[in-house]
C-alpha cells in the first residue's frame, strides 16, 4: 500500500510539473477527485485563463558604433515615437530601447485583442557617417508585436550596399536561445553559427545576417526560439556608394496562405526613378517588387507552385497588371512590377499552395538629381495584410502624413466602417469586389475598422521622401480548457 501511495504522489507531482510548463496566467480550481487504489483512470478539465496581453516595440534604429576585435558593434540612434491604444485610450512615449507594453490584468472583463491593446512606432532617422558606416537616413515604422517562438520575414538583403540586421529582444524573465534559417534564390542557406544563439532575459541581440549569407540580395528569414518567447524584427538599410539611401524595420510576416493581399502600394516619383535606372542599375530597387516564398509545408510534397500576382489600381488612371510566376518550394524569388504610373495600388497574390508575400516600395523625389542625394529616396517592405473579420483598433503615427489603405478581394461588395475615436467621427465605404480605397488618417488618431465581409488593410505614412508601412494587427493570447488525466 505504501508503494502504491508513493507512486500516486509521484504521478501527481509529475502532472503538476507538466501543468506548470504551460505559459498561462492561472488555472481555475480543479474538481475534487476521489482517488482509490486500483480505480479506473480519472480525468478532469481545468479552465485556463490567457496570459496578460503584452506587446514589444523595437525602439530606435541601430548603427555601427565601434569595432570590437574586428566585429562591428551596433548602438541605438535617436528615439522612436510609440503610439499606444489601451482600452480605447491613446498615449505616446519616446524611447531608444525596446519597450514592453502590457495590460496588467483582465479584471475589467475586456477580451484580448486590438481594442484592449495595440501599438506601433515610427522614427525619422538621420545618423551621421562614421569610420564604419555611411550612416542612415529615412523614415521607419515597426509593428509592436506579441512575443512568440516563431517568426518569418521577407525583405532582407545583404547585397553590396545593403545591410540586414536581425534584432531579437527577450522580454521574458528567463534566458532564451533561437535558431535562424535562411533561404535565398537557390534554397536553404548553409552556414555555421545559426543555431543556439543566446539572448539573455530582458536583453536585445543584434545579428548581422551578412555573417551567414554575404552578398545575398533575396532572403527569406525564419527564426524559432526555445525558452522565453521573444520579439524580432529585421532592420534593412541601403547605401549607394557613400550616400545613405533609406532604412526600414521589416516586421514579421502574416501566416502563409494561398491568398495574400498587400494594399498601400503607393507609387511616387516613378519617372525620375526610371530615368536614373537607365544609367545606373544600382538604383534598380527603386522599382516596386513582390517577394514570394513557399515553405515546405505541403502534405503532398510538391516541389513547385503556381502563383498569380494581380495589381489593381485605385481608379481608371492607375490600371494595374497581371504576372504569373512559378515558384520552387524553399526558394525566395523577387518579381519586379515595372511600368506602374504614380498612384495607389493593391497587390493580390493567389497560389495553389500556401506562401508568404511582401512588397518592396520605394519613394523618391520627382527630381532625378535629388534622388542621388542623401535625402532623395527611401523604401519600405510592406508585408501581406491580415484579413479583417472583426473590429480592429489601431493608432495613426503622430509624425508624417498617413493613409489607411483598404482592399476588398472577395467576390461581392463589402461595407467598411472606419470610426475615429479621437474626434467621434465615422466614415463608411462600400467597396465592390476587388475594390480599393484610400482613407485619409490624421496624425495621432485612434481608429477602429470593421467590415461586413473580410477586407485587407494597412497604414502607410510618408514624411517628405520618407516612407513607412504598418500592419493592423489583433494580438491576443489564447485561453481554453486543459484536460488532466490521473492514472
Amino acid at each position: 500500500m505504501v508503494r502504491k501511495l508513493l507512486a500516486l504522489f509521484l504521478t501527481l507531482a509529475a502532472t503538476a510539473t507538466a501543468l506548470a510548463a504551460f505559459e498561462f496566467n492561472a488555472f481555475g480550481p480543479l474538481d475534487i477527485l476521489k482517488v482509490e487504489s486500483g480505480a479506473k483512470t480519472a480525468s478532469v478539465t481545468s479552465n485556463v485563463e490567457p496570459r496578460a496581453l503584452s506587446l514589444v516595440c523595437p525602439g530606435s534604429a541601430y548603427v555601427e558604433a565601434a569595432s570590437v576585435q574586428g566585429a562591428a558593434r551596433f548602438n541605438p540612434v535617436g528615439a522612436a515615437q510609440v503610439s499606444v491604444n489601451q482600452n480605447s485610450s491613446s498615449g505616446l512615449l519616446s524611447t531608444s530601447a525596446p519597450v514592453v507594453i502590457e495590460v496588467a490584468s483582465n479584471a475589467s472583463g475586456e477580451k484580448q485583442g486590438s481594442a484592449l491593446l495595440s501599438a506601433n512606432q515610427t522614427q525619422a532617422v538621420k545618423a551621421a557617417a562614421n569610420n564604419l558606416s555611411a550612416g542612415a537616413t529615412g523614415f521607419i515604422g515597426a509593428d509592436c508585436v506579441r512575443p512568440s517562438s516563431d517568426f518569418w520575414f521577407l525583405g532582407a538583403s545583404t547585397a553590396v550596399g545593403r545591410q540586414a540586421l536581425l534584432i531579437v529582444h527577450n522580454p521574458s524573465k528567463v534566458d532564451s536561445t533561437f535558431d535562424i534559417q535562411l533561404f535565398d534564390e537557390s534554397g536553404s542557406v548553409k552556414a555555421a553559427g545559426m543555431q543556439g544563439l543566446s539572448v539573455i532575459a530582458g536583453k536585445t541581440l543584434v545579428v548581422p545576417l551578412a555573417a551567414f549569407a554575404p552578398s545575398d540580395p533575396t532572403l527569406a528569414v525564419h527564426i524559432t526560439s526555445q525558452g522565453g518567447a521573444v520579439a524580432a524584427w529585421i532592420q534593412q538599410k541601403t547605401v549607394r556608394g557613400t550616400v545613405a539611401a533609406g532604412i526600414d524595420f521589416i516586421s514579421p510576416s502574416s501566416s502563409a496562405s494561398e491568398l495574400q493581399v498587400i494594399p498601400g502600394i503607393a507609387i511616387y516619383g516613378s519617372k525620375a526613378a526610371a530615368e536614373i535606372i537607365k544609367s545606373n542599375p544600382d538604383y534598380g530597387d527603386l522599382t516596386p517588387a513582390v517577394r514570394l516564398f513557399a515553405p515546405a509545408v505541403s502534405a503532398d510534397g510538391a516541389k513547385s507552385i503556381s502563383a498569380t500576382i494581380l495589381v489593381s489600381g485605385i481608379n481608371a488612371k492607375t490600371f494595374g497588371t497581371v504576372v504569373r510566376q512559378d515558384i520552387t518550394v524553399g526558394q525566395a524569388v523577387d518579381v519586379s512590377l515595372p511600368g506602374l504610373a504614380d498612384g495607389t495600388y493593391s497587390v493580390e497574390v493567389k497560389a495553389n499552395k500556401p506562401l508568404f508575400a511582401s512588397a518592396r516600395l520605394s519613394r523618391s523625389s520627382t527630381n532625378a538629381a535629388k534622388v542621388l542625394t542623401q535625402v532623395g529616396s527611401d523604401f519600405a517592405w510592406i508585408s501581406a495584410a491580415e484579413p479583417i473579420t472583426t473590429m480592429r483598433n489601431f493608432m495613426v503615427p503622430v509624425d508624417g502624413q498617413s493613409a489607411l489603405n483598404i482592399a476588398n478581394e472577395s467576390s461581392g461588395p463589402a461595407t467598411v466602417t472606419v470610426k475615429d475615436i479621437t474626434h467621434a467621427k465615422i466614415k463608411t465605404y462600400v467597396l465592390p469586389a476587388s475594390g480599393v480605397v484610400l482613407s485619409p488618417a490624421h496624425a495621432g488618431d485612434n481608429l477602429q475598422i470593421s467590415s461586413t465581409s473580410p477586407v485587407y488593410a494597412n497604414l502607410t505614412t510618408t514624411r517628405d521622401t520618407g516612407l513607412a508601412a504598418l500592419k493592423i494587427l489583433d494580438a491576443k493570447n489564447l485561453g481554453g480548457q486543459v484536460s488532466v488525466t490521473l492514472h
